[in-house]
């Protein structure tokens, strides 16, 4: 049992300090150095603890003494050695530098007795350091007893190991999440690929339903909360072991070096802790010493490497936590919070080039603000963007990302935003800038409730609306965009963000709705414009997507199979071309009497049957869309083969290639008349003169 503390004077330190050793007489080291702190956390001043420190010092020499035999004949456990050592560093860090310099003293004394010179094996006392490390506790009571034991007993090796203790914690803990943080990208994947192939026929509810039925499930959420529990373990642990760490870094100690590097390279990625990194950053600019030992540890072009590895990805990943925290109070509230973090960094000391980027990307954000920002800058942006490092492509998305979010009203409703967004819609490399400015949104819709501000990013909403459209002209094609990434985004997550720029322009309608997915809408489509996401068999999981469709939308296991069917063969998102609703492209796919586009074996499985790339590419031709696509296909879906022989028969000059080629779709539509059945050319008379959908042939 503790005793109750004392809180001063010289009669309850002598109580205090018997009290101590009481402890240790009834319950040896554990009981002493828990009773150690209890007494200590009472007083209000460090010079009160040096007090007692000082007072119990005969005690607190024997809880060293226990922990020095053990090193030296194995007699205290793990549980014992961490135990201790945690309320002796709990006692170290409310005390002053007296006291510090004693609980250190002590320890590192005993030690230097039990351990040879020349020896580093510290046994289960510095295993207990290391797994108090991971916790973000005891780097200072180790760097403290190292240093003792360095330069006062000449126990060098012994020494070298605790210095160690902080680095290898780190690197530990970095090693765990990044394998938690790679399992949980796999996991993402899964989903966005399964939304990716669903997505035509479900709608934007449908959607939200599936996502939360998918990090419902068990695994998911447990790889979900296990990849953010790492990352926040990785944080505290750093933030406990940094100052440490970067002494000894500045000092020349590689270990320390590397594994501060690859710690904040880790933090970096984390959508919830890259303000930290750009603190690290900051850091490294403001102390020479560090700037020097980096450069040292990894050469002269050590600043492109910070550069690229670290402040690329913290950028974005900051900025949209900044966004997702000011919530409501928008730019300003943003822009404030965001400026601090780079406020290290904003002039040259160690850094000689990465500063001017940062103060000019500040400047820029401001000037988008004022409406001065011109459409040639935007245009010299994406002059540069190909020959861009990453961080100069990542301060160019952070200076749009920040600059037209709640962009003002006498802009974002005039030809300012319109110039822009004509810019950047008008290459390829105005499409990929664009993919990083919604990948940053999408990021910030993750981390907050984008529902109650959700107006906020109506000027950003409009500019992903534009650059989707902008990204199906088979212009980007020529532009250098790959046919792989067109075929990406004609999928599901088109016709989600169709959606939201359905809801956009229209007066403000349906805002809420809007926001709601947002986040999840547009970092979709960031990661396929990137390139990072693209539907693969391997990672879609029939299993999961079957339970998940059961469940949110009620469908029996032969429709659910037969839309999983559909929408693998690449049909959902050919209806979605020509403008079906996601539920007529549900209504189409999972119709089971009869089939549209497979057959029911003796099983009562369903397979596939023909090819309805002709039959869509016909109605496209004749310009059906909308209601008048889904009723066609709906009374003629089951009669593949005569649209096959349309594209067997046709003469060359009336074949659809010829059509698309000439811009004249009137001789295929005779040829198609003419060679189709009389009720299915019936159908398709009238639309003999409309107007060609020619931009599902260029998708």
């Amino acid at each position: 049992m503790l005793t109750p503390p004392a809180t001063g004077g010289a009669s309850t330190v002598r109580e205090a300090s018997r009290a101590i050793e009481a402890a240790y007489t009834s319950g040896g080291a554990t009981a002493a150095a828990a009773e150690l702190r209890s007494q200590t956390e009472a007083l209000t001043h460090p010079a009160q603890v040096d007090t007692l420190i000082a007072a119990a010092q005969p005690t607190l020499d024997r809880i060293s003494t226990d922990l020095a035999n053990g090193v030296k004949n194995d007699s205290v456990d793990h549980d014992t050695n961490r135990d201790v050592l945690r309320d002796l560093d709990a006692t170290a860090s409310r005390a002053g530098q007296a006291g510090r310099d004693a609980v250190a003293t002590s320890v590192a004394k005993k030690l230097s007795e039990a351990v040879p010179q020349g020896s580093a094996q510290l046994g289960r006392f510095d295993d207990a350091l290391v797994e108090l490390a991971k916790e973000g506790v005891g780097g200072k009571l180790s760097s403290a007893v190292a240093e003792k034991l360095i330069n006062d007993f000449g126990r060098v090796e012994a020494g070298h190991a605790l210095r160690d203790t902080s680095v290898d914690a780190i690197n530990e803990v970095r090693a765990d999440y990044e394998a938690k943080a790679e399992e949980l990208t796999q996991v993402e994947t899964r989903l966005n690929t399964e939304l990716a192939q669903l997505g035509p026929a479900l709608t934007p509810e449908e959607i939200e339903a599936y996502k939360e039925a998918f990090w419902e499930r068990e695994d998911n959420a447990d790889i979900r909360d296990a990849a953010r529990a790492a990352g926040d373990t990785l944080s505290e642990t750093l933030t406990a072991s940094t100052a440490g760490l970067e002494a000894l870094a500045a000092r020349g100690n590689p270990g320390a070096t590397k594994a501060l590097f690859d710690g904040y390279k880790a933090l970096a990625e984390t959508p919830n802790h890259a303000d930290e990194a750009l603190r690290f950053a900051g850091r490294i600019n403001q102390d020479a010493g560090l700037a020097k030992a980096l450069s040292k540890e990894y050469g002269g072009d050590f600043e492109q490497k910070l550069s690229d590895e670290i402040l690329a990805p913290a950028v974005p990943n900051a900025q949209a936590e900044a966004i997702a925290e000011a919530g409501e109070g928008g730019f300003d509230v943003a822009m404030k919070e965001f400026s601090s973090l780079v406020k290290e960094l904003k002039t040259g000391h160690a850094l000689a080039n990465i500063p001017g980027d940062i103060q000019q990307m500040l400047t820029d954000i401001r000037d988008i603000r004022a409406g001065t920002f011109t459409q040639d800058q935007v245009q010299e942006m994406l002059d540069a963007w190909g020959n861009e490092s990453p961080l100069g492509r990542s301060l160019s998305v952070a200076t749009l990302g920040l600059g037209l979010y709640d962009l003002p009203s006498q802009l974002a409703d005039g030809e300012y935003l319109e110039a822009i967004k004509n810019t950047l819609t008008s290459s390829a490399d105005g499409i990929e800038l664009t993919a990083g400015v919604l990948n940053t949104l999408g990021k910030t819709g993750a981390a907050t409730d984008v529902a109650k501000f959700g107006a906020k990013f109506v000027p950003l909403l409009g500019l992903g609306a534009d650059a989707i459209q902008a990204y199906q002209d088979v212009q980007a094609l020529r532009d250098g965009v790959s046919a792989g990434d067109v075929f990406n985004l004609a999928g599901s997550v088109v016709s989600l963000a169709g959606d939201i720029a359905g809801f956009v322009p229209v007066a403000g309608t349906a805002v809420d709705v809007v926001a709601t997915v947002a986040g999840e809408v547009l970092r979709t489509v960031g990661g396929l414009l990137n390139g990072d996401l693209g539907p693969g068999l391997e990672d879609f999981s029939v299993d999961e997507a079957t339970d998940i469709l059961q469940d949110t939308l009620g469908l029996s296991e032969a429709e659910v199979q037969l839309l999983l069917g559909g929408t693998s063969s690449g049909y959902g998102r050919r209806m979605q071309a020509l403008g079906l609703e996601p539920r007529q492209v549900r209504e189409l796919l999972t119709q089971t009497e009869p089939p549209l586009f497979a057959f029911s074996d003796d099983l009562g499985s369903y397979e596939p049957m023909g090819n309805a790339r002709f039959l869509f590419e016909t109605v496209a031709a004749f310009g059906l869309s909308g209601d008048a696509a889904f009723e066609f296909i709906q009374e003629n879906g089951d009669a593949l083969s005569a649209f096959e022989q349309v594209d067997q028969y046709a003469l060359p000059e009336s074949s659809l290639g010829a059509a698309i080629s000439s811009g004249d779709f009137t001789p295929f539509r005779e040829e198609a008349l003419r060679l189709l059945p009389d009720d299915i050319a019936e159908d398709l008379e009238p639309y003999l003169d409309a107007t060609p959908n020619t931009a599902f042939f260029e998708a």
